[in-house]
């Protein structure tokens, strides 16, 4: 049986690759004044929004997975999420993502 905390860890990760994605798409676009890319900027600051309020609301079972906010969220560094994810790496420090 599959956990809860697999499902928020999986589901935050379909939702930063969703971002990855579109914000890809939007830099590769050919036309980047063009409706579809505006349209898809401001799909990206949903995305956005979304990401950040699963954050604060799972906050403590991703942070302590070694998870931080997306690089594009909006969100204010807080100290105690960023100390669960420094013990997270120090327990595992084979998983601390590349730099």
């Amino acid at each position: 049986m599959i956990s809860f905390e697999t499902r928020i860890l999986d589901e935050f990760k379909i939702k930063k690759a969703k971002i990855d994605t579109l914000s890809n798409y939007i830099l590769n676009h050919k036309d980047p004044k063009n409706i579809e890319a505006k349209e898809a900027s401001e799909f990206l600051d949903v995305l956005i929004d979304e990401i950040d309020k699963f954050y604060v609301l799972h906050s403590d079972i991703l942070s302590k997975n070694g998870k931080k906010p997306h690089p594009r969220s909006l969100l204010p560094d807080n100290k105690k999420w960023n100390e669960n994810v420094e013990i997270f790496y120090e327990k595992n420090p084979r998983r601390r993502p590349r730099k």
